[in-house]
């Protein structure tokens, strides 16, 4: 069983899916021996993630996803806390134009990217990112969308 919890610190909700949705794509990239979890998603704004993004980053800049794993995931109510994702919609929106795609498919994408990392993948080197980004291309393509890394830009 998977519990999301979403909350949403823009005004306007309109190209966010569901949390029917984002549960069913949660489902496809958990383990199965992963049985009970709890995620939080926080949809905010770009103000919101800057300032995230610099203070745990020391980035200053936009980003399009957080990904807060806790360290050692604790058990609550036979419950598995896995961590929180904070989405900038604005961000997904843009990339979404960006690259061509529709905005569900750049959500999916998203999310899947940032629930390895609550699993303890990472980009942080050339290996690990070629494991991680084959992981993304296999879900995204089992739930029927196409390779997230074959994006057409303008130019």
């Amino acid at each position: 069983m998977i519990k999301i919890n979403i909350k949403y610190s823009v005004n306007i909700k309109n190209n966010i899916p569901n949390k029917k949705i984002i549960k069913k794509w949660i489902k496809n990239i958990i383990k199965k021996s992963i049985k009970k979890t709890i995620i939080t998603i926080k949809i905010v704004n770009k103000k919101t993630i800057k300032k995230l993004n610099y203070f745990y980053r020391k980035k200053n800049k936009k980003t399009n996803i957080l990904s807060f794993s806790i360290i050692n995931p604790k058990e609550t109510n036979n419950k598995l806390l896995m961590g929180d994702l904070v989405i900038c919609k604005s961000v997904v929106e843009k990339e979404s134009k960006k690259y061509y795609i529709k905005i569900f498919e750049r959500w999916a994408h998203i999310i899947i990217h940032g629930v390895l990392h609550l699993m303890g993948y990472s980009h942080n080197n050339l290996f690990n990112q070629k494991k991680m980004e084959k992981l993304e291309i296999k879900r995204m393509i089992s739930l029927g969308f196409k390779n997230p890394y074959f994006y057409n830009t303008k130019s």
